[in-house]
């Protein structure tokens, strides 16, 4: 007997979530202004990571996982901190 999973094609073979499940946000903002939402727990962070190299030092920025709240799809629930970094005054960026 063969294993058909050895011949499904890859994205059939991936976990996938149910219906009823919600799907993974993360909001991503920065002080300078700029911001958005993502499903990816890492573009979040990178995006943070890449503002705030050309923001000024003391510049400070957070990422968040959210749910959508409500019906309209329009407002996301804040589901609590996943990181906040900084620029210090060298010009790095400190995650903490």
């Amino acid at each position: 007997m063969t294993d058909r999973r050895a011949n499904a094609r890859p994205e059939m073979t991936e976990i996938r979530r149910s219906w009823t499940d919600p799907p993974s946000l993360y909001s991503w903002d920065v002080a300078s202004g700029v911001g958005g939402v993502t499903d990816d727990e890492v573009r979040a962070l990178r995006h943070v990571r890449e503002e705030l190299a050309d923001a000024a030092p003391g510049t400070c920025g957070i990422v968040r996982r959210v749910g959508l709240a409500g019906l309209s799809g329009r407002v996301y629930a804040d589901l609590g901190t996943v990181a906040t970094a900084r620029r210090d005054e060298t010009g790095a960026v400190v995650w903490g």
